[in-house]
């Protein structure tokens, strides 16, 4: 028996030695993880730009979309203008056809005018041929010397003779009365007209004045839409010439966001890698140690004469699943800080795994399954009371599909190493265990949902 507790006391100091160089060597790779939060640090740096500059591209947007809306309204006014460009076209053609006809009633008065000066002269030549004849007769008379009646009717033979005299005096008085009566009123009459055609010509000369101003003015005023079409069409090409400028300003900020998201997937990617060595290095010194402590517990047992038999088997790289098919999602930490369930006046809908030492370690995907959501800008590493708003406090996160019923949940992650769309294989690296979000301390918050009603953990996974 004191052979036997010999034998156990040996391979009890030869386990902790292992287990401590597995520590030291844990401890080296987690010293150099400093580097990868430092790289952390970086990403969210990395993140924290792209979300300003997203906050840019957001704000340039607005201002093209804005200034595209002064664009449209620039355009509906251009487009006034025109329609009123257009009535004003129409009315101008109606005054030149106006115009038209006013200058035809012109020239027809004129010619009217002319014609009846023709008239005029011809009556005037009809007149001065029966004044020419009045005063011929006139003459006659004067040389007869029957000027006057009673010449006439002295130089008569008979009564009959003096009748027929008297008579044809009276004739010849008439017809001349009528002569001059028809040479007044002819003449009266074609003065007349002159005057009323004169009349009548100034009048269309005067409405000829009226719709020349008018048509001015039509003028003038289309000539002031034409320069406010101009003026709204320079408007229109400033715009557009600012909106080009915000749009390459948008296209470069968002090709620096391209840049920073190549940046944050290799360093990401570079971040999952160097944990995973870690991982298997820790694993191998575990198994290493485990190898060392069962050759000298052998080897004791062979000394002491006694019969061995390996009783620790060698640890695996990933935790076997349980019988649903999860596996632990902390690889080398078991111990659960906090329970499914009633917490602080609400339920807590999964489990808080947090050993000492925990910050840093792996959080690996407790099933085969589709990435379909990562919060990674959680720059708040750190023990807190409160939360810091990230993540809905979740901090960094990371949510895995399997097959469409059940999803898991890592939350307050230091940093996570997958992307959105990535399929992940059990017991991948997805991240690395921080204190972000609403965390007291570093540990890993897991949840198991069931389309997508959180269940406890427990009943699916085990340390």
């Amino acid at each position: 028996m004191k052979k036997l507790n010999i034998v156990k006391k040996t391979l009890s100091f030869v386990t902790c030695s292992a287990l401590s160089l597995g520590m030291i060597t844990a401890y080296t790779i987690y010293s150099n993880n400093g580097g990868t939060k430092a790289s952390a640090k970086t990403i969210a740096e990395l993140q924290e730009e792209r979300k300003a500059n997203e906050a840019k591209i957001a704000d340039l947007q607005s201002q093209i979309d804005s200034l595209e809306g002064n664009k449209n309204e620039e355009k509906q006014y251009q487009a006034t203008l025109n329609d009123q460009i257009e009535i004003i076209k129409n009315n101008i053609a109606l005054l030149n056809k106006e115009l038209d006809s006013i200058n035809s009633d012109i020239e027809t008065t004129e010619n009217n005018i002319d014609t009846l000066d023709a008239s005029i002269v011809n009556q005037q030549e009809a007149i001065d041929k029966k004044v020419e004849v009045f005063k011929e007769r006139l003459c006659a008379m004067y040389v007869t010397g029957n000027d006057n009646l009673a010449t006439v009717v002295v130089g008569t033979s008979s009564f009959y003779d003096m009748l027929s005299r008297v008579e044809m005096v009276n004739r010849i008085a008439s017809y001349d009365e009528e002569l001059i009566n028809e040479i007044l009123s002819e003449i009266d009459a074609m003065e007349q007209s002159k005057k009323d055609l004169e009349s009548e010509k100034l009048t269309l000369e005067m409405r000829l004045d009226e719709q020349k101003k008018r048509k001015e003015e039509k003028d003038a005023e289309m000539e002031i839409y034409y320069e406010k079409t101009r003026l709204c069409q320079a408007e229109i090409d400033r715009l557009s010439l600012e909106q080009q400028t915000l749009e390459s300003d948008k296209a470069d900020l968002a090709a620096m966001n391209a840049e920073f998201d190549a940046q944050i997937q290799a360093e990401i990617q570079r971040q999952a890698e160097e944990a995973q060595r870690a991982y298997e290095a820790r694993v191998a010194a575990e198994q290493e140690a485990a190898r060392q402590a069962q050759a000298a517990a052998a080897q004791q047992a062979a000394q002491n004469g006694e019969s061995y038999t390996p009783t620790y088997s060698e640890p695996a790289y990933i935790p076997a699943p349980s019988a649903s098919g999860f596996a632990w999602p902390a690889p080398g930490f078991c111990y659960i800080s906090s329970g499914y369930g009633y917490r602080w006046g609400t339920t807590h809908r999964g489990i808080d795994i947090g050993d000492a030492g925990i910050h840093g370690g792996a959080a690996c995907a407790a099933k085969d399954g589709t990435v379909i959501s990562v919060c990674n800008s959680c720059t708040h590493d750190y023990a807190k009371n409160s939360s810091c708003g990230c993540g809905g406090g979740y901090g960094n996160y990371v949510v895995i599909s399997h097959d469409g019923t059940y999803s898991t949940l890592y939350g307050h992650l230091a940093s996570a190493a997958v992307s959105v769309g990535q399929y992940v294989s059990q017991g991948q690296v997805i991240g690395y265990i921080g204190s972000t979000g609403w965390s007291t301390g570093a540990h890993l918050h897991f949840e198991v949902r069931v389309n997508g009603v959180a269940q406890d953990p427990m009943g699916y996974v085990s340390p």
